[in-house]
């Protein structure tokens, strides 16, 4: 690999990598090169994985994907059980903190999609909305104050868990809402959803959450969940990868099975 970069640096004439630290960095002229020759390197790889084609009976293809705690959740248990009997492994990831991490990972082919929201446009990447998950007020059944609704003078009047989602520098509801809320008194802050309920469930503080994700959490953490008493709009869950891989054989069929799955 090393002779053959030299060689091609030779015709080139330039760098195409310097060292950072122990390891290398792609040089302006590799970027260059790179986004000018991978639609040509992407044709020949689609032709020769459509003629090889993509069984998931016999291969040991192992796919990542990257989603957050709640996606996971959402997806992971259900996955493991379709592939159970078959030798393809599909490995869920953290993504990272910065949207263009996540992008470089795609990019760079360290995953093979990713499951989350509000992901930045970009013309390399297919994206579908998978989801649509509407948010709601998760509150413990011991809850003081809170019994059997929630109007928005309660809603502002108890103190709240939030979780910053760091991406955005948002809260979650901030992300959520379709009007400006007036200042809520807090009562911690979380770096987890999983974490929010297991907080509001020891407390009277409130929290938000998607639904589905606290239904599932309901009766081990003894919550209840309300409506949210002001504008809201839903979570659009997408599934990102990269266009290279739209006629992918074994790509297809892992969009395929997601898809099945959000679909039932």
């Amino acid at each position: 690999m090393s002779n053959a970069i030299t060689r091609f640096k030779g015709v080139i004439g330039e760098e195409l990598f310097v060292r950072a630290g122990r390891n290398i960095k792609p040089t302006a002229m590799a970027n260059y090169l790179y986004e000018q020759l991978n639609d040509s390197f992407s044709n020949i790889e689609n032709t020769i994985s459509g003629l090889q084609g993509f069984d998931p009976v016999t291969s040991e293809r192992q796919f990542v994907i990257l989603a957050n705690d709640v996606i996971a959740h959402m997806l992971q248990r259900r996955l493991d059980d379709m592939v159970k009997d078959l030798p393809v492994e599909i490995i869920f990831r953290e993504p990272p903190d910065f949207d263009n991490e996540i992008i470089e990972m795609l990019n760079l082919e360290q995953a093979d999609v990713v499951i989350d929201i509000g992901l930045p446009k970009d013309n390399r990447f297919e994206r579908v909305v998978i989801m649509k998950e509407p948010p709601v007020c998760v509150v413990s059944n011991k809850h003081p104050r809170i019994e059997q609704s929630l109007s928005r003078v309660q809603y502002f009047a108890e103190r709240h868990i939030l979780v910053t989602l760091r991406r955005f520098n948002l809260t979650a509801v901030d992300l959520i809402s379709e009007e400006v809320l007036p200042s809520r008194k807090l009562h911690s802050s979380k770096s987890s959803m999983l974490s929010l309920l297991a907080a509001v469930s020891t407390s009277d503080a409130i929290g938000v959450s998607p639904k589905s994700y606290a239904s599932d959490f309901c009766e081990l953490f003894n919550l209840k969940l309300f409506p949210l008493p002001f504008k809201t709009k839903t979570l659009d869950i997408e599934m990102v990868w990269k266009k290279k891989h739209n006629r992918n054989p074994a790509h297809i069929w892992l969009r395929e099975q997601i898809l099945l799955l959000v679909d039932n």
